[in-house]
């Protein structure tokens, strides 16, 4: 069995949310591995001159499609399949490999305002221990400031996969109706998957990926630099689910909640004139934001 329908992203725009609510519905199988980056050969160089921050992700697409179907056994009565990799709206090569691999594929994307969506994703490359110079000094770096924006390029990323799927198997989904009509947004999102749309999930209230600080950055750091250059190469299969459990107990250990510190609104309104391109395509696909060009 494969997926009939991908989240493909954009990061921190609510995809998580997305995975859990879709994973409660009755006619909907969702892989237990939320992120098997398996549709792309090459996430860790979507852009000529992006610079990515932190280790390299890793792609499954070399493990085959014999594993990637894997994910999906026990999903036979199922009249949905999906899986949540977030990457995929920046990965290059995604639309001819799903074409390929798995035809007629829908994709899902939430999206949310540009600046609001690269300045929660630093902060989460933060929380994980990486080395980070100030936001605003990175927007002086040009290969940095290239890739807080990459995943924000909407016009570019979602326009490929329309062009490439055809935009009825494409589905947008803007963050802010995500959470200010939940019902609505889920309802659309299952006919678009092909599964009853009367189904309520037991709560649209639930958080997920709620923000928190490492209480020693270095202790987290060594555990994500561990685990991405050297957990699937040195560590035997057999023992990496636990040593899997072991990082997860630490990180928990090591974790608080916490806030991040809000982005200066004058920074914002200058950072988001960049991005009014990608803005009106998302407007003319969907509806006029002006909460995201800060005039509401």
């Amino acid at each position: 069995m494969l997926p009939t329908f991908l989240i493909g992203g954009a990061p921190k725009a609510g995809t998580t949310a997305l995975w859990a609510l879709l994973d409660a519905h009755p006619q909907v199988f969702m892989t237990r591995m939320k992120e098997p980056r398996f549709l792309t050969r090459h996430l860790n160089e979507p852009a000529p001159g992006v610079h990515m921050i932190g280790p390299d992700r890793s792609v499954n697409f070399e493990r085959g499609l014999a594993w990637y179907e894997s994910l999906f056994a026990g999903s036979e009565g199922a009249v949905a399949r999906g899986e949540a990799s977030p990457q995929y709206i920046g990965a290059q090569d995604g639309p001819e490999i799903m074409e390929r691999c798995v035809p007629g594929l829908k994709i899902v994307f939430a999206l949310r305002q540009p600046v609001d969506r690269a300045y929660s994703q630093y902060w989460q490359h933060w929380k994980k221990g990486w080395r980070m110079a100030p936001f605003e000094r990175l927007l002086d770096d040009e290969p940095s400031l290239r890739y807080l924006e990459y995943m924000s390029r909407y016009a570019q990323h979602v326009e490929r996969y329309r062009q490439a799927l055809g935009p009825e198997r494409v589905h947008l989904i803007l963050f802010d109706d995500l959470l200010a009509e939940p019902e609505r947004v889920y309802a659309e999102l299952c006919r678009f998957i092909g599964v009853d749309d009367t189904f309520q999930p037991a709560s649209f209230d639930d958080s997920y990926n709620e923000f928190t600080a490492p209480r020693l950055r270095w202790l987290q750091r060594t555990l994500m630099v561990t685990h991405f250059r050297h957990f699937g190469r040195v560590v035997p299969r057999a023992l990496r689910p636990r040593l899997r459990r072991l990082r997860h107990a630490v990180e928990g250990i090591n974790r608080s909640a916490s806030h991040y510190v809000p982005l200066d609104p004058g920074l914002r309104a200058r950072l988001t004139e960049r991005f009014e391109e990608d803005i009106a395509y998302v407007e003319r696909l969907t509806r006029p934001l002006p909460e995201w060009r800060g005039t509401r």
